[in-house]
């Protein structure tokens, strides 16, 4: 007699069955939706992904907080980019890895066009004090800042959260001064920025 139900074909069978979404599987959905469309429509990835809405916002609380996910895994992929590219040491090594930032964030397309989508949105979700971005933000270049002293290769002349929440806040300020105050900047002034907050030294004029 034939055995044909084994483990193996068990377990194959499940396989070939629809596997059941998850958070994760959320997430990397909403990051195709935003690279196309620069917007996030929770009906439609519930229903991509097989759930329905009020199980997908138990799993990610609501639109701002999964758009603030998406946005971030963008970011901390740019964030450990630069560090890696990074040369140097002290002072001159965290002003070009700050400046960087502001330049490849004016670099990337998609989160430019959510920008002029819908500007006072893009702003609240990237900016706002209740932003993840801007917190995490802050963290990474805490924690960028807390590494060179700690190697004895530069010394803040103030603490070091207080320093990392000002970097961010200049980053934000040359980023995205043109839509909030009508104030136009230039790159080279977040450069000498930077400097002058992290005692690097300044290039001859």
């Amino acid at each position: 007699m034939m055995h044909n139900d084994t483990p193996l074909t068990r377990a194959l069978t499940q396989q070939e069955a629809k596997v059941q979404a998850t958070p994760l599987d959320a997430l990397k959905l909403a990051r195709k939706h935003w690279l196309e469309h620069s917007r996030l429509n929770m009906g439609s990835l519930a229903e991509e992904l097989g759930v329905n809405r009020a199980t997908l916002f138990r799993w990610v609380g609501n639109k701002d907080l999964l758009l603030g996910e998406v946005l971030w895994s963008f970011y901390r992929v740019l964030f450990d980019q630069i560090i890696e590219d990074a040369e140097g040491e002290g002072g001159e090594y965290l002003a070009w890895a700050c400046e960087q930032v502001v330049v490849r964030i004016m670099e990337n397309e998609p989160l430019q066009r959510f920008i002029r989508q819908d500007t006072e949105y893009a702003i609240r979700i990237l900016t706002s004090k209740s932003s993840i971005i801007q917190g995490r933000s802050i963290e990474v270049i805490r924690g960028l800042l807390q590494s060179e002293a700690d190697a004895g290769r530069w010394r803040s002349p103030i603490p070091l959260a207080e320093l990392a929440y000002l970097i961010v806040r200049v980053g934000e300020s040359f980023l995205y001064g043109d839509i909030i105050s009508g104030h136009d900047t230039a790159m080279p002034h977040a450069r000498t920025a930077f400097r002058l907050l992290l005692g690097a030294q300044q290039p001859a004029p």
